[in-house]
């Protein structure tokens, strides 16, 4: 008969933590959150602990305004026309009071009281995934140390059915990271059942199957993953993938289609250029090419990598002929800065030596040395690549 009176007062505990979870998720919603930090503390008893430091956590994770390495977190009441990020871009220049939360402790506190009440491990997988993704190495415990109990976290929790969406896509992560592609596929498979427009998910098995030359597949995910991607580095580096399985797949339109957005997103990216560069030369779309390579060039002009994917672009699309012309009027645009125009004729000797031009190599390579004589000493290491040139 003792037991009966401890039923009803623990259904009556939970019945009123119900009812203050609406106060909860109504403060939450408004974004007033120091005031929802403020309520939990204000409701924390022996007797509802587990529910309430459950809700803390997810309030420290998600709603902080600053965080001391996660052991100590920050509030503010938002008003409706101001944003979290913003506020935490302020953060650093303001005094803000510190609210001390040390959920590893409180964690293993109730793991160790609560042993199979899974959600805890579930929280511990959050806490670690948070860290790994806020700090990268820079945290109290190593990167391995952090995954590591991320993992351990998820995985224990995972076997015992309490998951969400990005406690699987991490546990994908975790194993795309050890190399084991078959398992993060899997993972990921499964986190797009909960939710199909998560963004790294699709990024993150195109990218796998871009690895095993699953290009279709590839696209579909990478496509899924620039249309959910909110975030503009994100969603460029995104578009960038789909436009180079586009254009791996012959579908050099709408590559350049996506890539041309890409542009209006990041304008001026090396990547950007390099896949349109690629697309405009297989149409044979010619000034819309050499304007692509133009840009790509004056990015670095003496960038051996940008030129030698300008020059491969178009020595195996069969326009060698209009790359010449392309660097010799960089050479008329250019008549007095003798390092710009030595490294124009190196350029010139590299597309050549491609294209199996002895004689025009070897001329080059001269009129590279003869510029770059007027600007370098003569143990410049240029003048190492131009006798390798000369000698082959």
């Amino acid at each position: 008969m003792r037991l009966l009176p401890y039923i009803i007062s623990l259904i009556s505990c939970l019945q009123v933590f119900s009812q203050e979870n609406h106060k909860l998720d109504s403060l939450i919603r408004n974004k007033q959150y120091l005031s929802a930090w403020n309520h939990l503390e204000s409701i924390e008893s022996q007797n509802n602990k587990l529910e309430v430091n459950l809700s803390k956590i997810d309030l420290c994770l998600k709603y902080f305004t600053k965080t001391i390495s996660h052991g100590a977190f920050a509030f503010n009441n938002l008003k409706e026309n101001e944003s979290l990020l913003s506020q935490r871009r302020m953060a650093d220049q303001k005094m803000i009071p510190i609210k001390s939360f040390k959920i590893n402790l409180i964690l293993d506190s109730l793991i160790n009281e609560y042993p199979k009440d899974y959600r805890l491990m579930k929280a511990q997988g959050d806490y670690y995934y948070d860290i790994f993704i806020l700090y990268g190495k820079d945290w109290i415990k190593n990167k391995q140390e952090v995954l590591r109990r991320m993992y351990n976290g998820y995985s224990v929790a995972e076997k015992n059915g309490v998951i969400d969406y990005i406690s699987l896509y991490a546990l994908g992560y975790f194993h795309n990271l050890n190399e084991q592609s078959n398992q993060a596929i899997e993972y990921f498979n499964k986190s797009l059942k909960l939710d199909s427009n998560y963004a790294p998910t699709h990024y993150n098995l195109a990218y796998l199957y871009t690895e095993i030359d699953s290009n279709e597949a590839a696209l579909y995910h990478a496509w899924k993953a620039y249309q959910n991607y909110k975030y503009i580095n994100y969603k460029n580096d995104a578009g960038q993938m789909t436009g180079s399985l586009l254009g791996k797949l012959g579908r050099h339109s709408e590559a350049i289609s996506i890539l041309l957005d890409c542009d209006k997103l990041i304008p001026n990216t090396y990547h950007t250029y390099y896949y349109l560069l690629n697309s405009f030369l297989s149409l044979g779309r010619m000034s819309e090419a050499l304007i692509t390579a133009e840009n790509m060039f004056y990015l670095d002009w003496k960038s051996h990598t940008i030129n030698m994917d300008i020059v491969e672009f178009f020595v195996k699309t069969n326009h060698a002929n209009e790359l010449i012309d392309f660097y010799n009027l960089r050479l008329e645009k250019e008549l007095y800065d003798m390092e710009f125009r030595g490294h124009v004729y190196l350029h010139i000797a590299q597309a050549y030596d491609l294209n199996n031009n002895k004689n025009q190599t070897l001329d080059n390579v001269e009129k590279a040395r003869n510029s770059f004589s007027v600007c370098y000493d003569s143990g410049h290491p240029i003048f190492g690549v131009l006798d390798k040139m000369g000698s082959r």
